[in-house]
């Protein structure tokens, strides 16, 4: 199938773009992060696994002390900041898990 000229080099300058982009940030990231090894990627990925953990165990406790009627709320606004660092944690993530797949940054073994 035949596009239209127009359509034709539109498509040629967003792939030539796409591909500009891709390197330009396979360049700075790499050139920020340094190697990444599959054993630091891991290590992110446990990381957010602690802290949904210390979250959820939080959340945990809470609840049981809330049948006695008795939530602090010193123990509540840990959770806010338990709640902020996991949150952080997974955006982190997401991020590295991103510039993954779209080619910014390779593991290396």
């Amino acid at each position: 199938m035949l596009l239209p000229p127009n359509e034709a080099a539109t498509r040629r300058l967003h792939h030539e773009l796409e591909t500009t982009i891709r390197e330009v940030n396979h360049e700075l990231i790499s050139a920020s992060t340094g190697t990444i090894t599959r054993n630091a990627f891991t290590d992110v990925a446990r990381m957010v696994a602690g802290l949904r953990g210390r979250y959820l165990q939080c959340v945990l406790r809470l609840g049981n002390d809330a049948l006695r009627g008795n939530v602090d709320t010193k123990a509540a606004l840990e959770l806010k900041s338990l709640r902020e660092a996991y949150a952080e944690a997974v955006e982190g993530f997401a991020a590295l898990e991103h510039a993954l797949q779209r080619g910014y940054i390779a593991l290396a073994d």
